[in-house]
């Protein structure tokens, strides 16, 4: 169903000049609200990172999440839009939940995406779900301590692997993706996190503890790179 000329001239006139106006003004805002529990934690509790340790995450983070900087609003645009996109790079999470509560909802209603009604269907989508994922956490951070304090000790700590199990699932499935690539980079990884421990950076600027993070993204650039000439030659040979 297309819209009448009125309906259209609602939407491309006032509707979206006004989600792209507090889109701009939100997104603008919720850039120093991020840095909220940072400054907390430094006021509060004195945390303060040495230089080395914010080098180091910077480029731990850089090079796992640039390459979705450039994917996630090329792929995601179409399904989420002008108002969804606003949304879900505020609220986050834009694979796993904004997303596909788009798509269920442009399926539900049986409509386009990209058109007038699916860009407020998908709209309408997103926002809820950021509704239920606000209400949850909620209710997760304020009942938090008294889970815990309920649950049995052989639960409290089999907690603390849950962090290197997260961390174990999504390695594997990296390595499953691209094994053979993963053959080459993993034991370069597991010879760099050696020398770490060993001191050998140390002689680098800033105590050399983002070396091993930085050489493993080059050597797996370069590998990926080599895989890639490698099988792009065998198609062209068969």
């Amino acid at each position: 169903m297309k819209l009448d000329q009125s309906q259209k001239s609602v939407f491309d006139n006032e509707y979206m000049p006004y989600i792209i106006k507090w889109g701009k003004i939100t997104c603008w805002v919720s850039i120093p609200l991020i840095f909220i529990p940072t400054v907390a934690l430094m006021v509060f509790y004195g945390a303060r990172p040495s230089m080395s340790g914010i080098l180091t995450g910077f480029i731990s983070l850089f090079s796992a999440m640039v390459a979705w900087y450039i994917v996630d609003p090329i792929t995601l645009f179409p399904i989420l839009h002008v108002p969804g996109m606003y949304l879900t790079y505020i609220a986050g999470n834009s694979k796993e939940i904004r997303a596909p509560a788009a798509t269920a909802a442009l399926s539900s209603a049986d409509v386009e995406a990209g058109t007038e009604q699916g860009t407020v269907i998908s709209c309408i989508a997103i926002t809820v779900s950021i509704f239920i994922s606000l209400a949850v956490m909620t209710l997760v951070a304020v009942a938090g301590n008294l889970i815990l304090s309920i649950l049995p000790d052989a639960i409290i700590r089999a907690l603390n692997y849950l962090l290197p199990a997260l961390f174990g699932a999504m390695c594997i499935q990296r390595i499953m993706a691209d094994y053979r690539s993963a053959a080459i980079v993993v034991p370069c990884a597991c010879v760099l996190r050696y020398l770490n421990t060993r001191g050998v950076f140390k002689v680098l600027p800033l105590g050399g503890g983002y070396a091993q993070i930085l050489l493993c993204v080059l050597i797996g650039v370069f590998v990926a790179k080599q895989m890639y000439n490698m099988k792009q030659k065998k198609a062209k040979a068969n």
